[in-house]
């Protein structure tokens, strides 16, 4: 069985201007910036803006077009549709309880494999090394505070590597 979804344009603005009022919603208790400077919030909000800005192009162009097209959408890519959102869901509702590090390699290990990624070291040499930029990126350099969960930070990254920074 084929879905047919019309105004599908529509729909996916709709989605995408939701999801930006969310973000400016969440980032507002993002800490402010010391002496002037942005804060945590600049980063997210300069992003989503630009998605809200695109999204009502995509709903303006929808909205003056002459034809209106069906998409017609297969259940697999449904349900591959569905897998794929369900990482990030099960990534953001895990990291509070084991913690940025663990949480993060097994997120993009799992995303990684389920993508057809199939050597065990590169998936998780590149799950790792991703981890550790982000975490000294936003931890130590933009001292943005990530969840430790139940194995805090210090514990999970090497001690030599921590000691430097």
């Amino acid at each position: 069985m084929v879905y047919r979804v019309f105004r599908s344009d529509v729909i996916a603005a709709g989605l995408l201007f939701v999801l930006s009022a969310a973000v400016f919603v969440v980032s507002a208790d993002f800490p402010a910036g010391r002496g002037g400077d942005p804060g945590a919030a600049l980063f997210p909000r300069l992003i989503t803006g630009t998605i809200a800005v695109l999204a009502l192009g995509l709903l303006v162009k929808d909205l003056t077009a002459s034809e209106r097209s069906a998409h017609e959408i297969d259940p697999t890519v449904v349900r591959r549709l569905a897998v794929v959102v369900a990482f990030p869901t099960i990534y953001i509702f895990a990291m509070p309880i084991l913690g940025f590090p663990l949480t993060t390699v097994a997120f993009l290990a799992g995303l990684m494999w389920y993508s057809g990624a199939r050597s065990v070291p590169v998936v998780l040499g590149s799950s790792i090394g991703v981890m550790l930029v982000l975490y000294y990126l936003f931890g130590v350099l933009f001292q943005v505070p990530l969840p430790e969960g139940l194995v805090p930070i210090d514990a999970v990254l090497p001690s030599i590597v921590v000691g430097l920074i």
